[in-house]
């Protein structure tokens, strides 16, 4: 079912998605069919089809294998915070922040060995399915850190208690065009093909592509390799970027952070 709606949505052909993932146009068609994907044919599916891999493993209910999840849980939480500050700075400035993480080392000593909470999506359904892709996928398992990046990355047009992202990861509240698009945004996935998967039909017009957003679901998707202490310090890092706002300046040119006695800090819109 996965496969069929994402070519549909794609208008693409078994033959296309066979040449370019390599596998079997008979493999392909039984997929299509209902058959579960192997985890073999996950890993070359997702760079096809234009996926993460680990992201393909959650929309087709399989486990992400350890080496595909973050580093490190207790990171999440910073990670939202670093992506409040960044989203702030001049585009040169986000550039440095990617480069931090770019470089920084991937340490493997003390890797938890145990799999974080994830929703059930044979009994919850698209609902645990996105919840697990935005909680589990993009390390941010404080539902308070979800629901701040959502809330980030939609310029506030998604804006979901904790409670509510919980619930719609339970099945409990109803997946809605606005929220699946929210959603996608925040997981840097086309909201087309996250509406076909979960058979959800968006509102047209839909929200012009957010070239800003986009970004920052990438640094988002990046940080999952990092440790607590490493996105400590690439998110004290950032912050040292901003620069005092002045008393007269207006919400079309700067960009205000945080308020510390006093004093807005943030950084020139530019």
């Amino acid at each position: 079912m996965l496969l069929t709606r994402l070519l549909e949505r794609r208008r693409a052909d078994i033959a296309w998605l066979s040449a370019a993932s390599g596998i079997s146009e008979t493999e392909l068609r039984s997929m299509a069919s209902g058959t579960p994907p192997l985890a073999s044919q996950l890993k070359d599916l997702g760079p096809a089809l234009g996926f993460h891999v680990a992201d393909l493993y959650v929309l087709a209910n399989t486990p992400v294998p350890e080496a595909l999840t973050p580093r490190d849980p207790a990171a999440g939480s910073v990670v939202a915070d670093l992506i409040r500050i960044t989203m702030a700075l001049p585009s040169d400035q986000r550039t440095c922040v990617h480069r931090l993480v770019d470089e920084l080392p991937v340490e493997l000593e003390g890797r938890r060995s145990a799999q974080p909470f994830a929703y059930d999506q044979q009994e919850a359904g698209c609902g645990a399915m996105l919840a697990n892709l935005l909680c589990g996928n993009r390390n941010l398992h404080s539902l308070t850190a979800a629901a701040k990046t959502l809330a980030l990355l939609t310029e506030g047009r998604v804006y979901l208690a904790p409670s509510t992202i919980s619930g719609i990861g339970r099945g409990r509240v109803p997946l809605t065009p606005d929220r699946v698009a929210g959603f996608a945004s925040a997981l840097g996935i086309r909201a087309g093909d996250l509406a076909a998967v979960t058979d959800v039909e968006l509102l047209e017009p839909s929200q012009p592509d957010d070239p800003l957003a986009a970004d920052m679901a990438g640094l988002l998707w990046d940080c999952r390799k990092l440790t607590a202490d490493q996105a400590n310090w690439v998110r004290d890092t950032a912050a040292s970027m901003l620069v005092a706002v002045p008393d007269d300046a207006s919400d079309e040119d700067w960009n205000r952070v945080h308020h510390h006695h006093g004093k807005w800090w943030g950084a020139p819109r530019r």
